[in-house]
C-alpha cells in the first residue's frame, strides 16, 4: 500500500521535474498501485526520456525541491541502466522516502513513456503519469525477479479490459521473455489457454 509519504515524495519529484522539457511516467510500485495491485512501497520511481549529457538539469530542479543525491557523481549504470537515486523528506514525514530516476534505455522503454496514461495521484493536485499495464508488465518481465514475475500476473489479472494485448505480445517476444508471459498467464487465467505468440 502507498502511504501518504511516498505519495508526498513522488508529487515533489513530478513538480520539479516539470521543469524540464522531457516526457517521464511513473514506473515502478507506485505503477503497481495505479493499476490496481496495492504493495506497501517506500520508493517513487520515474522513467525519463532524456539524454544522460542532460542529467544535470533533473539533479538541478531536484536538489533545488530539497531532494540530495545518495551518491557522488549521482548518476549511475545498473545493468546497463542509467539511475540516479535521491532521498526527500516530505514536512509530515518522520523519515525520508527514495526517488529514482531512470533515464530511458532503448525503443521499448521511450514509447512506454510515450504511451504513459494520466493517474490522478491525489486529490487537489495535477495527475502524474503512469505507464500503461501492458507495458509495466513487460518491464516486471524484464527485471525477472520472483517478486516481479508475481507482479505481472497481477497486473494481468486485474487489468485485463485497458491492456492491449497486440503490442504486449509484440514486446514480450521482441524483448525475450515471451516464456516468463506464459507462465504468468497460467498463473493469472489457470482455466485458460495460453494465447498464441507467433
Amino acid at each position: 500500500m502507498a502511504g501518504e509519504g511516498v505519495l508526498a515524495t513522488l508529487h515533489a519529484g513530478w513538480e520539479a521535474l516539470s521543469k524540464v522539457d522531457a516526457p517521464k511516467a511513473v514506473i515502478g510500485g507506485l505503477a503497481l498501485v495505479a493499476w490496481k495491485h496495492a504493495r506497501y512501497t517506500r520508493d517513487a520511481d520515474v522513467l525519463v526520456a532524456i539524454e544522460p549529457d542532460r542529467i544535470d538539469e533533473l539533479i538541478g530542479v531536484l536538489q533545488c525541491a530539497g531532494f540530495q543525491p545518495r551518491h557522488t557523481p549521482p548518476l549511475r549504470f545498473i545493468d546497463g541502466q542509467a539511475i540516479a537515486q535521491f532521498t526527500f523528506q516530505p514536512a509530515d514525514a518522520l523519515m525520508p522516502f527514495q526517488f529514482d530516476l531512470l533515464l530511458v534505455k532503448g525503443d521499448f522503454q521511450r514509447t512506454a513513456v510515450t504511451r504513459a496514461v494520466p493517474w490522478p495521484l491525489r486529490h487537489g493536485t495535477s495527475p502524474v503519469r503512469v505507464v500503461r499495464p501492458d507495458d509495466l508488465i513487460v518491464i516486471k518481465l524484464l527485471a525477472g525477479r520472483i517478486i516481479d514475475r508475481a507482479d505481472a500476473a497481477m497486473i494481468l489479472r486485474e487489468n485485463r479490459v485497458e491492456i492491449d494485448f497486440t503490442r504486449l505480445h509484440q514486446e514480450v517476444t521482441r524483448q525475450g521473455v515471451a516464456a516468463e508471459y506464459r507462465e504468468i498467464w497460467r498463473e493469472a487465467f489457470p482455466d485458460e489457454a495460453v494465447p498464441d505468440l507467433e
